[in-house]
């Protein structure tokens, strides 16, 4: 996210909270002249101050980062979500071996049943012949 993406999203969350720029100012302790230019592009917004800012618009500084408020599960953080799919991907991956290994060894049966249904065609040939050079 670019500056100018974050202060757009600055400036859409302060109107869907019914704030002015006055309000803003008034509540981050800067004068309405700061305030503006902070929401025009003319000032650059310290990531300290993105905090503050969330906390005054009663949102997250992912919501003003991002332009959305993450997915939260049962009131789980970004980072306690991220650990718990982590695990997840990770037991599901051990579960995917398995069964590769699984399809492996079944592949290999087929191959063994396939190698001895042969051998049979071939006895069962040679009995043959010898059955009809007896008669």
């Amino acid at each position: 996210m670019d500056n100018n993406s974050i202060k757009e999203n600055i400036r859409r969350i302060r109107k869907n909270r019914r704030l002015t720029q006055e309000d803003m100012a008034h509540k981050l302790g800067i004068s309405i002249t700061a305030y503006r230019d902070l929401e025009r592009g003319s000032t650059a917004i310290m990531n300290s101050n993105i905090d503050k800012i969330a906390e005054h618009l009663d949102t997250s500084s992912e919501e003003i980062v991002l332009g959305y408020r993450p997915i939260q599960m049962n009131g789980q953080k970004l980072e306690e979500l991220t650990g718990t799919y982590t695990n997840r991907i990770s037991i599901l991956e051990m579960h995917i071996s398995s069964l590769e290994k699984l399809v492996k060894s079944q592949e290999e049966t087929i191959r063994s049943k396939d190698e001895i249904i042969e051998n049979n065609k071939e006895i069962i040939a040679m009995l043959k012949k010898e059955l009809g050079k007896q008669k």
